[in-house]
């Protein structure tokens, strides 16, 4: 059986999500975080890289689940676009050996983003239910081609770039949690501090809606991609049977 980790129960007007209160289950088996690949593993690349997509697109589906019952925030197109844009970037997959996310400082990799965003912005601006809204603000999302929104948020990148940055530092913590908390502070001391750091790194996500009460939730996420990942590894490395041994499980 796997260790329950036990954390406390968030104090709505405290700043610290995880400070003070009774203790309550979370329901994550986080021990199988001790089993995570270390640096400079073959296993350490492709498995953190399973998370952080699984994070990213979870975060995506959040946004674009807030987007579609707030259909509102397109009468402020400026603020809209970079929430549209983000929705519609591609979960970044990875670049040996340690990137995980989209970096804001790598142009290459942010244009990538944009493009992704562009090839899918159209499709979903086609599945908002805008009739409810005034004829100008439906007209002008319609109107104006899916492009021309990611190129004003390429020259206006503050609120995307925020977005971005929270994915990073997400999956920075992962990594500590994993490599370095664990071993040095033990498991139940390493999960409140991650827990915190989700729970910050959400609220910070955008101006617009807070994703903090999520924190949780991202956490199983991220816990249920490394089982995934692990299990399949199990998979992969056990002994093939051969010649006599495959007669004999016949």
């Amino acid at each position: 059986m796997g260790e329950l980790i036990v954390m406390p129960v968030r104090d709505a007007g405290a700043e610290n999500p995880v400070e003070d209160g009774s203790p309550v289950e979370t329901g994550i088996d986080f021990s199988v975080w001790k089993r995570a690949p270390k640096e400079r593993t073959p296993a350490y690349f492709p498995t953190y890289s399973a998370v952080s997509k699984a994070i990213q697109a979870a975060m995506r589906g959040w946004v674009r689940e807030w987007f579609h019952a707030h259909l509102e925030i397109l009468q402020r197109p400026h603020t809209a676009y970079p929430i549209l844009v983000y929705q519609c970037t591609h979960p970044f997959s990875g670049k040996p050996t340690n990137m995980f996310t989209y970096d804001i400082q790598q142009t290459e990799a942010l244009n990538r983003a944009f493009a992704s965003a562009a090839n899918k912005l159209g499709r979903e601006l086609k599945t908002l239910d805008t009739k409810n809204l005034e004829w100008f603000t439906r007209e002008h999302y319609f109107a104006y081609r899916s492009r021309e929104v990611v190129k004003y948020v390429m020259k206006n990148r503050r609120a995307i770039y925020k977005m971005l940055n929270v994915e990073t530092v997400l999956m920075d913590s992962i990594l500590k949690f994993a490599i370095i908390d664990i071993p040095k502070v033990g498991i139940e001391n390493a999960v409140v501090g991650l827990y915190r750091s989700f729970h910050t790194q959400l609220r910070r996500f955008s101006d617009e809606f807070d994703l903090s009460p999520r924190a949780e939730e991202l956490l199983r996420i991220a816990t249920d991609a490394l089982m995934a990942r692990l299990s399949a590894e199990n998979v992969l490395a056990m002994p093939v049977p051969a010649g006599d041994d495959l007669l004999l499980a016949a």
